[in-house]
C-alpha cells in the first residue's frame, strides 16, 4: 500500500531536487491549528543568514500544500506574518515541525495536481482490472463504480461440474444502482454466483493520503508512467533552469533512456511516457482479450 504522497516525494527526489541544490527550508516551531491564523514561527538554526534576509515582505513560504505570502518578518523572534492560502492553494492546519520551504521552485500543490491529472487521464490507454462476484437475478446486480466494460464472466453450470461464460450486459449511468453502474443477465439462471473480471477507469486522487491502489486503482507498474508524465507537465508550465534539465537528462540516461542531441526534454519525457504506456497496454491485451459482444450482451473471449 502506498499513498499518493509517495509519488510526489519520488518526483522531487528523482527529478526535481538536485542533490547539490536543496531548497531553503526550516520547520514550524509550533503547530498551525487553524486556517485563519496569520503568524508563523519557524525553528532556529535551519535558515542561513542569507536565507533569512529573503524572508521579507513578498517572499513565499510553503507548508505541506499551502502557499503563504509573507507580509512582514521579525527574524529576531523568528515570526512571519503571512496571508494564508496564496496562489489558489487552500489554507489548512499544519503540525508542529512540519517542513517550511522558502520560495519553492516547484510548489507541492503543483506537483500533486500534475500527478492527479496523469492518473485520471491514463484511461483509456490503460485501465484497472478488478475481479468481483455478483449473484444473478432477474433485475440487476451492482458492480464497482467506474466500471467501463466486462472482460470475463463465469458461472457454474447446472450440474456443478464446470464453469461457462455468463451473458452479461453492463448498465452505466444507471440511477437505481448505488454505484451508478450494474449488470443484468441474459440466459442465466437466477441465484447463481457469477464471477466477473471488469475493466475500470482510474480514480483521480483528491488528497495526498489517498491510496494509489485502493483509491486510485493504480498498479505499481504504472507509477513510472505517472511520474514521467507529471514531470513533463511541470516542465511545460514552469521555466526550468538548465541545471535541473541536465539533472533530469542524466537520470533518464541512467535508466537506459538517453535524450537525443538537440531534443527538447519535455518532448523526450512525453515520448518515454508513450513508450511505457505501449508496453503496459500490450501486456494488458495479452492477459485480458476483448470479450465477444452479441448485441449488447458480452460473453467471455
Amino acid at each position: 500500500m502506498a499513498a499518493v504522497s509517495t509519488l510526489v516525494d519520488r518526483i522531487y527526489r528523482d527529478f526535481l531536487n538536485k542533490p547539490d541544490d536543496l531548497s531553503a527550508f526550516s520547520r514550524l516551531d509550533g503547530a498551525l491549528s487553524d486556517t485563519t491564523g496569520t503568524s508563523v514561527v519557524y525553528e532556529s538554526d535551519l535558515f542561513s543568514s542569507e536565507e533569512e534576509n529573503l524572508l521579507g515582505s513578498g517572499a513565499l513560504i510553503e507548508i505541506d500544500q499551502e502557499l503563504m505570502l509573507v507580509t512582514s518578518a521579525n527574524t529576531s523572534t523568528r515570526t512571519l506574518t503571512v496571508a494564508r492560502g496564496y496562489a489558489g492553494t487552500t489554507a489548512a492546519t499544519h503540525s508542529d515541525e512540519a517542513n517550511l520551504y522558502l520560495n519553492p521552485t516547484f510548489p507541492r500543490k503543483s506537483v500533486f495536481d500534475a500527478v492527479a491529472d496523469n492518473i485520471s487521464r491514463l484511461y483509456p490507454s490503460l485501465y484497472n482490472i478488478t475481479t468481483t462476484n455478483v449473484t444473478s437475478n432477474s433485475t440487476y446486480a451492482e458492480v464497482p463504480a467506474t466500471t467501463v466494460s466486462v472482460v470475463n464472466s463465469w458461472i457454474q453450470n447446472a450440474s456443478g461440474d464446470q464453469y461457462t461464460s455468463a451473458g452479461i450486459e453492463l448498465l452505466t449511468n444507471f440511477p437505481p444502482s448505488s454505484t451508478n453502474t450494474a449488470v443484468q443477465f441474459s440466459n442465466t439462471t437466477s441465484n447463481k454466483t457469477v464471477y466477473l473480471v471488469v475493466k475500470r477507469k482510474f480514480a483521480r486522487p483528491t488528497a495526498e493520503t489517498d491510496d494509489l491502489s485502493t483509491t486510485c486503482l493504480l498498479e505499481d507498474s504504472y507509477h513510472q508512467i505517472i511520474m514521467v508524465g507529471a514531470v513533463a507537465d511541470i516542465m511545460g508550465a514552469t521555466d526550468v533552469d538548465a541545471s535541473t534539465q541536465e539533472f533530469i537528462t542524466e537520470k533518464l540516461s541512467a535508466e537506459n533512456y538517453p535524450i537525443g542531441s538537440g531534443e527538447r526534454l519535455r518532448n523526450a519525457l512525453l515520448r518515454l511516457r508513450s513508450l511505457l504506456i505501449d508496453e503496459a497496454r500490450g501486456e494488458l491485451r495479452s492477459l485480458y482479450p476483448q470479450a465477444v459482444a452479441i448485441g449488447n450482451i458480452n460473453y467471455s473471449a
